[in-house]
């Protein structure tokens, strides 16, 4: 199971987050996500696409998103 960070601007742009990224809002109005437990055969594209899919705006506990939740 991988992990990967996206992050989510105030406009609703959804893009891959640097690895050394730290989960939560910045101050620059992004709002970076960690999404735990990505199966390996999953890229960083699909991660992305999920989130966009929930309208950028997964369920999360401090900013950290199980993909179980984020894909079902």
């Amino acid at each position: 199971m991988a992990v990967h960070m996206v992050k989510v601007a105030y406009e609703g742009a959804v893009t891959k987050a640097l690895k050394s990224a730290e989960a939560g809002p910045t101050t620059g109005g992004v709002v970076v996500y960690e999404i735990r437990d990505v199966p390996a055969n999953l890229t960083i594209d699909d991660v992305v696409d999920a989130v966009k899919r929930v309208g950028g705006k997964p369920r999360h506990t401090d900013h950290e998103v199980k993909w179980a939740d984020l894909a079902g």
